[in-house]
């Protein structure tokens, strides 16, 4: 009896783990789709009339972000560059805000490191259950359903948290994840802040979630096919 028990608390343990790590692979996949999407950026900069706020044309601020996507991918060694600007040609970015992407460049640069370990993992987890123990493949298939259940009740708890009070847990964010008060920029000398105001951050924290639930969707009904076509192959029961 106390064999079974453990057996249980085992195999929810390494659900519990696998699940944790789809989480952030899905997490910042989703990240990557939306953040390195240039057409993304032109749709929020039209919707927002970002042009006229910074006094840069719609070409130029594509322009740029290009060029702050490179960077953030680490093809692009800084941020050094000039656009027309109120009508003049000029440095876009200041000190402050090249040193602050700087921070968030290394944000992004460990995401992926994390992203990419997640997926080494659980294909190398996978793999090795897969041809030793079947059975406990199906059972951990099986549970991983409900690591995912309390995953987007977390979710759902955070999106309305965000509706209610976005600056406060905005903040929040930077104060966690950032060591300086970089990320506080003023819009009256920071054409960062103007070309992503906090709506832009709003609204592409909510499509990120919803991107990340979806592919989470659609994961989950792939793995319980894997799961049944084992099962049946091997004539497994539940």
């Amino acid at each position: 009896m106390k064999m079974v028990i453990l057996m249980k608390v085992i195999n929810i343990f390494i659900s519990g783990i696998i699940g944790i790590l789809l989480f952030f692979l899905l997490l910042h996949t989703s990240l990557e789709l939306v953040a390195y999407n240039v057409e993304y950026y032109s749709w929020q900069y039209d919707i927002h009339n970002i042009p006229e706020k910074t006094g840069t044309s719609l070409n130029e601020l594509t322009r740029i972000t290009k060029n702050m996507i490179y960077y953030l991918k680490g093809n692009k060694e800084t941020l050094d560059m000039t656009a027309i600007i109120q009508g003049k040609k000029q440095e876009v970015f200041n000190e402050r805000e090249k040193e602050h992407m700087v921070d968030v460049k290394r944000i992004f640069q460990l995401g992926k490191l994390s992203r990419n370990i997640c997926g080494i993992t659980l294909m190398l987890v996978f793999i090795y259950i897969y041809f030793k123990n079947k059975k406990l493949l199906t059972i951990i298939l099986s549970l991983i359903k409900y690591v995912f259940a309390v995953i987007f009740m977390l979710i759902l708890i955070l999106s309305g948290l965000l509706l209610i009070d976005f600056n406060k847990y905005f903040t929040i964010f930077h104060e966690i994840f950032f060591t300086n008060d970089l990320w506080l920029l003023n819009p009256k000398t920071d054409i960062l802040i103007n070309m992503v105001p906090e709506i832009f951050f709003f609204q592409t924290a909510m499509i990120i979630l919803g991107i990340f639930v979806l592919s989470a969707i659609l994961l989950l009904v792939l793995l319980e096919r894997v799961r049944r076509n084992i099962k049946v192959r091997f004539k497994y029961n539940d």
